[in-house]
């Protein structure tokens, strides 16, 4: 394995790559034999690992210092020229399931590649390559301007995840001046990111037409690569979010009012959990990640092995720093078989958080690292984010190792976060249905409507008087409406299963533990509900499946020794 400081990058001469590509998928076609397709097939499969083995890297050592002039050159290079070989992408799947040989790599690889090779053919056609390249710029000009970010308080200057442990602070006047700080900046901002989203909507509709539809939505369904549910389920997955979790977690609100003694609850009140402050870990990176390598080697052979390769090859970057870009990611290098994690530490459970959820994906794709075709593993979101959210209950049983003292307020609070999410979640997503079934609204309009359907999702925020907040804004710092349209519901769906998998892990640990590793195996080679029914887990559009969860989750909180979450 190499390490991630010796791994070298190289611009991919794309040019070069295109002229290659689209020889070989004329091959795959017209091939004497499956085994002479086959091989045309295999070289643009390798060609494939390497431009996302480049991307990769590229992109991690941008979004670490998104100042280093040379990578954020390189960066938006990139972002212009990869559009370019979606036309190569496009043109095999349609070699393969327009070619004679469609059987055959069927009954090699399976009936589910030749599913998503058949959805993604409705994701392009050469003509919109210019509003790729469009789309893709304007998706890193707003990662650029969050991750510019620079915040005077009291007396230093903090990005927006820096600011995060004042909006947890025990004092509520701090808490009140960090959430004004950090929303003032966006605030400030408010011009540029609506004339960057309202730029992003017009070119994804224009897409939209392009391949011959109403609007965007089919297509972002497609790019997401979701084979077996639609936006109709959809609809009635947010529908049981809105008739059975938000009555629950708006008691949750309500309990975290009483046990903080604040009747009149502001938004910024919401990020403290305990009068005696939010669990905090105990230590920085230097102490969580051996840590966490002593976790993960308890836990199973295999994720003990994953996790000391991880440390070996500095395979993470993980605390916040200036000119770093926001959030965490896990990503990959397909060339090297290794998986990266980045993310923000800043002092907060949410480091522990990282240390789960992005390890559970990059778990996944070390066990999934020697697949081949890589298109075969290519899996929806909902499905890997399976692996990360379970993975986070998963490890509960070593969570004193991080939280000493306050392991009982983590548990109580990891949980709480998790439930009070899914109805956020929904918001995210049946906004941005809105936002593409209506693309010319306003700006403004837009903005009333989030704020319509956070009193439908979340209807216990009161945001204080605060302007931008009062009027819709609160969606603009969520990057995944700009640079990951329609990639929001599955973490909730994917919360569901993990629910399922902590209540099971309770009792069985030996039977969920076989089960989520057979999750992650099989990701990709199924499709969601399909993987679901393999791993004995119910889907999250089946009527009842959310209430027949919550149980379990109520009675654990009642286990807990609230005393000690004070």
């Amino acid at each position: 394995m190499t390490n991630f400081k010796d791994m070298k990058y190289e611009r991919p001469n794309f040019e070069e790559l295109l002229k290659k590509g689209l020889e070989l998928t004329e091959k795959i076609k017209n091939a004497d034999s499956f085994e002479e397709s086959l091989k045309s097939y295999m070289e643009i499969d390798k060609m494939g690992s390497y431009v996302a083995t480049m991307g990769s890297l590229c992109t991690v050592r941008h979004t670490i210092n998104t100042k280093d002039e040379f990578y954020k050159a390189e960066n938006d290079i990139l972002d212009e020229k990869m559009p370019m070989l979606q036309e190569v992408m496009a043109n095999t799947a349609r070699a393969v399931v327009e070619g004679k040989y469609k059987e055959d790599y069927k009954n090699k690889f399976g009936k589910h590649l030749i599913e998503k090779y058949e959805i993604s053919l409705k994701t392009f056609k050469p003509e919109i390559v210019e509003d790729l390249i469009e789309e893709n710029k304007l998706s890193t000009e707003y990662e650029v301007l969050i991750a510019s970010a620079e915040i005077e308080f009291d007396g230093n200057t903090y990005n927006l995840a820096g600011l995060g442990p004042f909006q947890q602070s025990k004092d509520r006047e701090t808490r009140r001046r960090a959430n004004d700080a950090s929303w003032g900046w966006l605030a400030q901002n408010q011009d540029k990111l609506d004339e960057i989203y309202d730029k992003l909507v017009k070119v994804r509709t224009r897409i939209g037409k392009k391949l011959g539809f109403d609007n965007f939505i089919p297509v972002a369904y497609a790019r997401m690569g979701r084979t077996d549910w639609d936006m109709e389920d959809a609809r009635v997955y947010r529908k049981q979010i809105a008739e059975s979790v938000v009555p629950f977690a708006q008691e949750l609100y309500l309990e975290q009012s009483k046990r903080l003694g604040i009747e009149d609850m502001k938004n910024f009140d919401y990020n403290l959990e305990f009068l005696s402050g939010n669990p905090k870990p105990l230590g920085d990176e230097s102490y969580l990640v051996p840590k966490a390598l002593k976790m993960y080697r308890e836990l199973s052979a295999e994720t003990g092995e994953f996790f000391q390769m991880m440390v070996d090859n500095e395979l993470m970057d993980l605390t916040t720093k200036p000119g770093k870009r926001g959030g965490g990611y896990m990503t990959s290098f397909p060339d090297y078989g290794a998986p990266f994690i980045f993310s923000n530490f800043n002092g907060t459970s949410g480091d522990v958080d990282v240390l789960t959820h992005e390890a559970g994906h990059a778990f996944n794709g070390y066990l999934q690292k020697d697949v081949s075709p890589r298109d075969l593993m290519d899996m929806t979101m909902e499905v890997a984010e399976i692996h990360s959210m379970s993975m986070e209950f998963f490890t509960h049983p070593w969570m004193s190792e991080f939280f000493g003292e306050d392991t009982e307020k983590y548990y109580y609070a990891h949980v709480c976060d998790a439930i009070k999410f899914l109805p956020y979640g929904s918001s995210v997503d049946e906004f941005q249905e809105w936002v593409y079934l209506n693309p010319d609204k306003t700006p403004e309009e837009r903005r009333a409507k989030y704020r319509e359907l956070e009193h439908k999702y979340l209807p216990h925020l009161d945001y204080n008087g605060f302007e931008y907040l009062e009027n819709g804004g609160r969606w603009q710092k969520q990057a995944h409406i700009y640079s990951m349209p329609f990639y929001y519901l599955d973490y909730t769906l994917a919360q569901v299963c993990a629910f399922q998998y902590f209540v099971w892990d309770m009792e069985n640990h030996k039977e969920a533990w076989e089960s989520y590793l057979n999750c992650s195996r099989r990701a990709g080679f199924v499709p969601f509900k399909e993987l679901l029914k393999e791993c004995n887990l119910k889907s999250p559009f089946e009527a009842g499946c959310i209430d027949s969860v919550l149980p379990g989750l109520k009675k654990f909180l009642s286990s807990l020794d609230m005393d000690k979450t004070k």
